[in-house]
């Protein structure tokens, strides 16, 4: 396979910022100009890939480093998922000052529901990448060795870039993860809220993905009111690295004007 650095010409340099919060200080990137669009990183942390960075040419991207992620501090008072989303409500409001859309990835995609159902003021539209915390007890999840995991993550490993995070940041990203979630494989009091989300949602679920199963997507696509999967082909848990051009197009179609219609277009 060629190269996927071409297909986004212009390296986009995120620089990196420290938001002041009433819970605390945390560290974000940001890049790009245009609409606010912030994205919600995985249980692995923030990674700049070349899709994010075309992303970047199109709309002011905001990356939040969840406290403790990345070797940054934990913040007192911050200790579950709905904590979390709180937290990212303060970004919005001290950081950016208005109504955002919003993008999460598997973790971060868990912590955007409860964003966007406890503050739907706050969320304009709503775009989730593989979403973590409403699988099936015993199916998917981040188990199993690394040889295991990069299988279920990529259907294209060979596309990411070279890793420059120690193996102990991200072996420690991931424990906190766990921990902020309970492990749970399911949040039954999110699911029993997810109806409250008044944002246009898209769903995007990887057709190889071995970390969420498909009746994740299903199921947020039945009670989230205003929904849609769109399914990629040839792509796992981490689509943006898969199939970075169809990645890139859907997010800014869906971000886009197309966004103010319905998300069934999105999803075609």
């Amino acid at each position: 396979m060629p190269s996927l650095r071409p297909c986004f010409v212009n390296i986009m340099k995120f620089r990196k910022e420290t938001a002041n919060l009433p819970s605390g200080d945390i560290m974000y990137l940001t890049a790009g100009h245009g609409e606010p669009l912030v994205f919600l990183h995985p249980a692995s942390g923030v990674r700049i890939t070349p899709a994010i960075e075309g992303i970047a040419e199109a709309f002011q991207v905001y990356l939040p480093i969840l406290p403790g992620f990345d070797g940054t501090d934990m913040l007192s008072g911050i200790a579950t998922m709905p904590d979390l989303a709180q937290l990212v409500a303060e970004f919005i409001e001290v950081t950016i000052h208005e109504r955002v859309n919003v993008a999460g990835h598997s973790f971060g995609g868990w912590v955007a529901c409860w964003l966007a159902a406890k503050r739907p003021d706050l969320v304009g539209n709503l775009l989730l990448q593989c979403p973590a915390g409403f699988r099936p007890e015993g199916v998917g999840g981040l188990d199993g060795d690394p040889i295991a995991l990069l299988a279920k993550a990529y259907a294209h490993p060979e596309n990411r870039r070279p890793e420059t995070k120690p193996p102990e940041v991200t072996a420690a990203n991931r424990r906190l993860a766990s921990s902020y979630s309970a492990d749970a494989a399911s949040d039954y009091v999110l699911i029993d809220r997810l109806h409250e989300i008044a944002a246009n949602t898209l769903i995007l679920h990887g057709r190889k993905d071995g970390v969420i199963p498909e009746e994740s997507p299903q199921l947020l696509e039945r009670l989230i009111p205003s929904s849609a999967i769109a399914y990629i082909d040839d792509a796992a848990h981490n689509i943006e690295v898969d199939q970075p051009t169809e990645y890139s197009r859907l997010v800014r179609n869906f971000f886009g004007s197309r966004a103010r219609e319905s998300v069934s277009a999105n999803s075609a």
